[in-house]
């Protein structure tokens, strides 16, 4: 496996885990989403979504806040900004004190699918559900933003990045196209994970 399909699918990992941690926060006891993904495989070998965003601002971001990311997962409590993502919207210039430009990033998303017909109203969907979904959590996403650091060197980002891309990745990969999909029993089991476990 190259470098960049393995940050890629730490990131899909990242984001899928990270999605269930921040609901584990919210509903701990009979949710269950909190124990993470019931499978250990890589969700890009399930489904090869395609990459929303360039390949190498991810794999540049992912270097830088990596292994913070990790860190934060474990944490309890309010759920922290992912700063790979904030990275990554800051270099595509999609992000501006707190706020994404959402037809700017609409269209990025609908470019990165250009030649995929098969992917193409899903993203535009996604995209839409992400961003109402992002506003109806919008006091939860401030009172992230807010957060001091609790470790040396942690750097405090907005969650509005991580909450559209995560949202993204959990929508794409749980709306795979029939003819992307990988059908086996453990394919299966993530993607029905990925279908009930919320995206923020």
């Amino acid at each position: 496996m190259g470098q960049r399909q393995r940050v890629v699918v730490q990131l899909a990992l990242c984001f899928l885990t990270c999605g269930a941690l921040l609901q584990a926060g919210v509903l701990a006891g009979d949710n269950p989403c909190a124990a993470g993904p019931p499978v250990d495989t890589n969700p890009a070998e399930c489904c090869p979504t395609p990459m929303l965003v360039d390949g190498t601002i991810m794999m540049d971001c992912y270097k830088k806040y990596g292994e913070q990311t990790k860190k934060q997962l474990q944490m309890d409590g309010i759920p922290r900004g992912c700063c790979i993502a904030e990275c990554a919207m800051n270099a595509t210039n999609m992000y501006a004190e707190g706020m994404l430009k959402r037809d700017d990033l609409s269209k990025m998303f609908m470019d990165a699918v250009k030649g995929k017909p098969e992917w193409m109203s899903l993203v535009r969907d996604a995209t839409n559900a992400c961003f109402e979904l992002a506003e109806k959590k919008m006091d939860e996403i401030e009172a992230g933003a807010k957060l001091e650091p609790s470790f040396e060197g942690e750097k405090i980002c907005h969650p509005i990045s991580g909450t559209i891309l995560r949202c993204m990745g959990m929508m794409m990969f749980a709306q795979c196209p029939a003819s992307v999909f990988n059908v086996n029993e453990n394919c299966n089991k993530l993607r029905e994970y990925g279908s009930i476990c919320p995206m923020i």
